[in-house]
């Protein structure tokens, strides 16, 4: 577990080669006379809204995790749950194992806040189960808009609506499988299966027979918690859609900062569709993949190239890169921190 912690001077190096690059190219990308009209005409106003509900963002995911450790019988200070969610632009990329690396480090410190393995499991299924139900409820949202966007073209339209299709039929899907827990264990089993056997071409440690039950115990044990108390589940949904919205947001705004009145549907669905390609990257922060999807995305519905290019750098700017060092600070501050952690009884 130690090794984990260890900064990897290699991700450094290149992550300043990438940073600098991608913001070095952007007077190639758009033409210097253009990014510089830009930069020159830029609201200020506007950025600074977009840097604060940026804030607000992250302050709705330590909300989120306030609520989850809540209902598991823990109190956590809003403080130190805003730190914990900062860590990972900085974790993912300074520590070896990236995304493991940021895990590594959480488990780490929650259990020395004496919160029990279990516990830590289980929060982690809860922050992704009620996390991307906020995105896949946002992205519903997008979805239904597009269409009625009287300047698109056919078919974005199509495309939209196919989406939509297949993410309603996914959910209520899942509805069904969880209602009957041995055809949910069976596709859960089956899915894992086909993990291993990709896993085992790499030569990879595959995930035992033990593991794949206790995490579907896990899933199963966390969601009849908050299906026990329903105000919570909807705190909960509520959390990880203001996360979601406050990102989106800070992107509304540095469009606006630029001059331009993005239609909202089309700012959901080229967010949406290049972060969920981020995510399916496995590059950590889907740095590059995100900046260059979203740029191409909003281009083809219609936003000045010029004007979609440097909203959508200055946006992840605001959104991941000013993070690291915020998230240095905090994996700093959480290494040396005493025991906080207050148990006080599951309330069922």
């Amino acid at each position: 577990m130690k090794n984990s912690f260890k900064f990897s001077i290699k991700n450094i190096i290149l992550l300043i080669l990438l940073f600098l690059g991608i913001f070095l190219l952007l007077p190639k990308l758009v033409g210097v006379e253009k990014a510089l009209l830009l930069l020159v005409k830029i609201n200020k106003y506007y950025l600074l809204a977009a840097l604060i509900v940026e804030i607000l963002s992250y302050a709705s995911a330590a909300w989120l995790l306030g609520i989850i450790f809540f209902r598991l019988g823990y109190k956590i200070s809003f403080l130190n749950r805003y730190k914990l969610g900062s860590i990972a632009a900085f974790t993912i990329h300074f520590l070896p194992l990236g995304v493991a690396g940021e895990a590594a480090f959480e488990y780490s410190y929650l259990k020395k806040q004496k919160i029990n393995s279990g516990t830590v499991i289980l929060m982690w299924i809860l922050r992704w189960i009620f996390n991307y139900s906020g995105f896949i409820i946002l992205f519903l949202i997008g979805l239904i808009l597009v269409p009625t966007y009287p300047n698109l073209s056919f078919s974005p339209k199509i495309i939209s609506f196919t989406i939509l299709i297949l993410i309603v039929f996914t959910v209520f899907y899942l509805v069904y499988l969880y209602k009957h827990k041995n055809k949910f264990w069976k596709a859960w089993n089956g899915i894992i299966n086909f993990i291993n056997k990709i896993f085992a071409k790499f030569k990879k440690n595959l995930i035992s027979d033990e593991k794949i039950r206790l995490v579907f115990e896990d899933i199963y044990k966390g969601l009849s918690l908050f299906g026990e108390k329903k105000r919570s589940s909807l705190k909960a949904v509520l959390a990880g859609i203001l996360y979601w919205f406050g990102d989106m947001l800070c992107l509304y705004f540095v469009f606006h900062a630029f001059g331009f009145s993005v239609d909202f549907g089309v700012l959901i669905f080229g967010y949406c569709i290049a972060t969920f390609l981020g995510i399916i990257s496995a590059i950590p922060g889907g740095v590059g993949v995100t900046e260059g999807s979203m740029a191409l995305i909003f281009t083809s519905l219609g936003v000045p190239s010029a004007i979609a290019i440097t909203a959508v750098l200055v946006f992840r700017l605001f959104s991941f890169w000013i993070w690291m060092p915020i998230g240095f600070f905090s994996y700093l501050s959480l290494s040396k921190i005493k025991t906080f952690k207050n148990r006080f009884g599951n309330s069922n």
